[in-house]
């Protein structure tokens, strides 16, 4: 608080406070004569709009401030208060066009009196606006539209991607574990939402959506699997179906590959060239592999989800007899485009 507000003394009547109150609120004035078509506006006011102050203008020149697209219903709002049987009272938000382009939303209030004819119409004789600088609020309410568009969006899409497990799930798999093979997929889906909100505008980096869907497989230790790779900020439409895909590897390594032993490892790497990402998944010390007769969720995961969700090439190599690449692992999932690639800063 400055000096000269700090030193206010209190009064019980806050009226002779009134031109400071409509300074600190940043309120501008107007005065209208409606005989002379006239307003003049004070600074604020002036300011604004982009005009002169303290100087009576033709009312036509402040209403050529306002935006094209709502001069419209300004002027049916202002026409029906003016009417017969109209009210005395106005309240208009509205844009108005600046020098430098960039549009100002003006809350404009407006109170008129009127008088009555020889004839018993009433006519206009004198008005009093007070505006008030919106646009701070109006870019925020654009943004919460926005962000409910985008939830609404988001949603929608998560799920489809359920509805889908569910589906897949149920046509892979016995009936009897139905449950825990949809539970633990749909918490895979949970750590994503997780990384999502956690992080905000921050957002998720490939490193840690792999940290996330790993996490649970590690036992507490990191000793088993390893990670590396340089720092690869997602796009939102690649969170799903990479996070699905690195459950599945982990799911698949700790029920037939190198976690379910005491010996094996798992090595998670990716790399970023002519900007595209490719990411590796390798198995070392796991059991013997023999290719599946047929495709399961894991399979369809990795490749038809993965590559119809980010238009990527995905190469599975089952090597028999324990190879250095074991059971159901993408050796590469390179995407042709990058539509869920931020290239790193």
């Amino acid at each position: 608080m400055s000096a000269s507000m700090s030193s206010l003394p209190f009064v019980a009547d806050p009226t002779p406070l009134l031109p400071l109150g409509v300074r600190v609120a940043g309120l501008g004035l107007g005065s209208i004569d409606y005989h002379a078509d006239t307003i003049t506006l004070d600074a604020r006011a002036a300011q604004l709009f982009g005009l002169t102050a303290m100087t009576a203008m033709p009312r036509t020149d402040l209403h050529a401030c306002i935006h094209p697209d709502d001069r419209p219903d300004v002027d049916a709002c202002i026409a029906a208060m003016l009417a017969v049987d109209g009210a005395d009272f106005v309240d208009l938000v509205h844009r108005v066009e600046t020098t430098d382009g960039t549009p100002r939303w003006l809350s404009a209030r407006k109170q008129v009196t009127f008088e009555t004819g020889d004839d018993g119409q009433r006519r206009p004789v004198s008005g009093l606006v007070a505006i008030m600088d919106v646009t701070a609020h109006k870019v925020a309410e654009r943004q919460v539209q926005d962000l409910m568009r985008e939830m609404n969006h988001r949603l929608k899409n998560l799920l489809t991607v359920v509805q889908s497990i569910a589906r897949m799930t149920a046509r892979t798999g016995e009936p009897d574990d139905f449950i825990a093979r949809f539970d633990a997929r749909i918490r895979a889906l949970a750590h994503n939402q997780d990384l999502l909100v956690t992080r905000g505008e921050a957002g998720v980096t490939l490193e840690a959506l792999v940290c996330e869907q790993l996490h649970p497989f590690t036992g507490g230790t990191t000793a088993r699997i390893s990670i590396g790779g340089p720092d690869v900020p997602l796009r939102f439409n690649a969170i799903q179906p990479i996070g699905l895909a690195l459950h599945e590897l982990a799911t698949n390594a700790m029920k037939y590959g190198a976690l379910s032993n005491a010996a094996g490892h798992v090595a998670v790497t990716w790399r970023v060239a002519d900007d595209a990402l490719t990411l590796s998944c390798v198995e070392t010390g796991g059991l013997a592999v023999v290719p599946p007769d047929r495709r399961g969720f894991g399979s369809t995961v990795l490749q038809s989800m993965t590559e119809a969700a980010l238009c990527a090439d995905v190469a599975l190599d089952h090597r028999a007899g324990g190879g250095p690449l074991d059971h159901g692992l993408p050796v590469c999932a390179h995407r042709r485009k990058q539509p869920g690639l931020t290239p790193a800063r």
